[in-house]
Parts: C-alpha cells; structure tokens; sequence
C-alpha cells in the first residue's frame, strides 16, 4: 500500500519519522520537514517500516552523500544529513535517553567528531555466489537484511583498510569465510577471518601465510567451528541427532611482524581480536577528558600521589595515561585495572612491567562480581567504560561509596542515561558530560561524563 506523508523528527535509528492513523512509521532516507510517498511495510518494534519511493519536497537539511553506496549499504545511516542537523541529532540521541530518567536538564559540551578515512576497525561480511564459481560478494550488510552489498570503497576507513577490500574479496572466493575482521593498531594490521566449519587444511594455511606476506599484513587469524570429538552427539526433539560445537576456536596463520598499541607510550601487545577505540582521534579525546576531568593531582594525599580503579580496562587505553600523568617530581599515581578478559589483562600486564608505572592489571568480571564499596574505599578516583549493556551493578556500588571521582565512558546512550540515575541518586552530581562522534554517519554516539560529590 503506498501514501503519502510529512516526515515530523529524525529518529535515533537515522529514519525519518511520520505518523498515519496513530501509528509511527519509519521512513529511512527521509528528513524532517519533507513530504514524501512511500510504500508501507513490514510492522517494527513501536511501529512500521515503510519505503521512500519519491520526495515531493526537500528539506534544507539534506545534504549530498559522499559515498556511492550510501542507501544501499547498512554502515552509514546519515550521509544525507548535513553538518549541524547531523550533530544536533547526535546530540539529541544523549538528551533523549538522558530525560527518558528524568535528567534532562543535564548540560552538555558541543559534539567532538572523528574526521572522515579515520575508521581503524571494520567487519566485512562475505556471501559466495554459488552459482558463478568464485564469486564473491565482499562489504557490508544492507539495513534491515542479511543481504551483502559489494563494495569496493568505504568513506570512513582508513586508507591501509580500503586499500584491502580488492585483495580481500580475492582471498575470501578461495575460501569459505563469511566475515573478515579488520583492525590497524598503532602499529600494525591485524585481521580475523571468521566462519569456517574446521581449522584449514594445510593447502589453505600455506594460502592464507603467502597473502599475508603479499599484503604486509602483521597478522592474520582464523576463527573456525568443529564438531567436539570423543563426545556423543546429542539428540533434538523428534529425536533428530545434533552436532554439538565448540565455542569459536581462533588460531592464528601467520604473524610476520608484531601488533600493538601504544598508551601513553607504553607499546601493549595486541590478543588477535581485542578491543581498540574506532579511531585514534576518538581515543585521544577520550584519554584527554578522563584526565582533565579526574583533575588527579588535586585528589593526591600528602606523600603519595593519587589512587585510581580503571574498571573495564581492556588494554590500559585510559590506565596508562593515568599512571604517566603524575609531574615529574610528584609521587607517581596508582593505578589497578580491572578487565575481564584474560588475554587483554595478561597483555596489559606484561606492559605494565616493563613500563616503570605503578599500575596492576587483574582479570574479573565486572558484571557478575563488581568492586563493592569496600573494596572501592582506597581510590580517589574510578574510570568505568562498559561494553553497551553498561555497570548497572558496578553503579549501584559506587553510588554507595566514598570515591572522590568518577569518569564513565560510554557507547551506549541508554545504559548510561541509567547509571548516570543511579549515581545522582546516590549524591553524585554530573559535573561535564562530552559526546564523541566515532562512528561517523552511524547511529552510534559515545560519550565522557565526570561526576563528583556536592562540594567537591
């Protein structure tokens, strides 16, 4: 069925939104202010999707989209925004979340946004035409699809990255990949091909080795299921017999040189697969916001310089930057770290050794067993940055403790808007909240809030 209507808001999603019969309709492609005829689809969560077939009017909001793909492609959701609308709506994604708690009259810093070619991480999904033997589609999925759009350049990745996608959609029609990781750490490329059934056999490993060295790639892993073996298989309903899997192995091919991250000038290892910022820019910026908001040297008591818990740590991004921050002359800040993977908190470690820092890095799951207030009773200062779902647990401790300051870095509008509740309830007050745009033309938005005590 196709109508027409006047789009009334962007939504958070990037779609336009209208209303018919009562009833709101998300209209990707579409801005506000515009008239447009669409046909109606499929019901969505609080509503229903429907099609852009024409515009009958334009809004002075859109601008002209920098990538061909744009549209069809599901990585950009906003290319067709123009600057200051797409920043107030970046913006906006914060404030509503923020008074769906009934903060909304938090005050926030202008948006800080990533540069264009800046994207340090990327997943490229694969799908092999069977019937053309080799052929390969090789990009990213479109919205709303598990369909694969072939792209041969991307506007938001680095140079090094994009200059991989030919090479790549000819290593992945010689091998049954389904998504290829990519990652440019500071120094270095690494790169994960996922979804293989079982490890390679020897003829695809020796493959998989010479492209790595015809590329100067640093790394290159392979991530594959396998049936368990000296198990029985175990039975479904109907009595149907199952394969039980493994979790994902991963195993790496070839390493010809090293990968790593540099922190404060502390060089960590990279784990194939462990988490870096989207882009350097967004780190520094983020590094740059904790420090000066924790303001560590006023919190720094008598001989001793100041104590910090670096909560969902990773590999010291933020707790190294800490550590060095001290004058040159001053005691030396102490930091521990807390990180519940094992493989970053061992690489962590091992830089924390060698780097002269007061900093401990140890492995715990923060969600299931956060720090209680007991234990959060030595620190002057916590840095949390959980993954999207947020510290709800970690929050409700701290906001019982007697810590100083707190910086919560987050990557999810929603969850924050939660613990940033449960903070001020517990008599911590927002002192700065800075959003940060990465994830340049997606719907995703992070952001650095400082909170301290009344008085401090």
């Amino acid at each position: 069925m196709q109508c027409e209507l006047t789009i009334e808001a962007l939504g958070t999603g990037g779609d336009g939104i209208a209303r018919r019969d009562g009833v709101k309709l998300y209209v990707p492609g579409a801005l506000p202010g515009e008239r447009v005829r669409v046909e109606l689809g499929q019901a969505a969560p609080g509503g229903r999707r429907a099609r852009l077939l024409e515009r009958l009017t334009e809004s002075p909001q859109r601008a002209s989209p920098p990538c061909e793909y744009f549209g069809d492609c599901g990585g950009c959701v906003a290319q067709h925004v123009a600057a200051r609308p797409y920043a107030d709506w970046k913006v906006d994604i914060i404030r509503d979340a923020l008074a769906h708690r009934g903060l909304a009259d938090i005050a926030m810093a202008p948006l800080i946004t990533s540069p264009r070619a800046t994207r340090r991480r990327a997943r490229l999904a694969v799908a092999h035409r069977r019937r053309a033997r080799g052929a390969v589609v090789l990009g990213f999925r479109r919205r709303g699809s598990e369909e694969v759009v072939d792209v041969e350049r991307c506007t938001v990745l680095l140079p090094a990255l994009e200059a991989l996608l030919k090479p790549l959609r000819g290593l992945a029609a010689e091998t049954d990949v389904a998504e290829i990781s990519l990652t440019q750490a500071h120094e270095g490329i690494d790169i994960i091909l996922h979804g293989f059934d079982a490890p390679p056999d020897l003829e695809t490993r020796e493959a998989l080795a010479a492209f790595t060295h015809a590329q100067g790639i640093q790394r290159l892993s392979v991530e594959s299921l396998a049936a368990e073996r000296g198990r029985k298989r175990a039975r479904g309903h109907g009595g149907r017999v199952k394969r039980q899997r493994q979790a994902p192995v991963l195993e790496i091919i070839a390493q010809p040189g090293p990968v790593r991250a540099c922190f404060a000038g502390v060089w960590v290892d990279l784990p194939p697969g462990a988490f870096l910022q989207p882009t350097a820019a967004g780190e520094d910026t983020i590094r740059r916001l904790v420090h000066d908001g924790l303001g560590l040297t006023d919190l720094a008591q008598g001989k001793r310089g100041a104590r910090v818990a670096d909560l969902y740590a990773g590999l010291g991004g933020i707790g190294f930057a800490l550590a060095s921050s001290a004058a040159e002359s001053a005691p030396p800040h102490q930091v521990a770290m807390f990180e519940g993977s094992a493989e970053m908190v061992s690489a962590a470690g091992a830089a924390a050794r060698q780097s002269g820092y007061s900093v401990t890095a140890e492995v715990r799951d923060l969600a299931r067993r956060p720090l209680s207030v007991s234990e959060l009773k030595p620190y002057d200062a916590v840095v949390f940055d959980p993954p999207r779902a947020g510290a709800r647990a970690q929050a409700e401790a701290l906001a019982a403790s007697g810590v100083a300051r707190i910086a919560a870095v987050s990557c999810n509008a929603a969850s924050f808007a939660r613990d940033a509740r449960i903070l001020i309830d517990g008599g911590y007050r927002m002192c700065t909240l800075t959003p940060i745009d990465q994830f340049l033309w997606s719907s995703h938005v992070e952001l650095v809030a400082i909170f301290g005590r009344d008085g401090d």
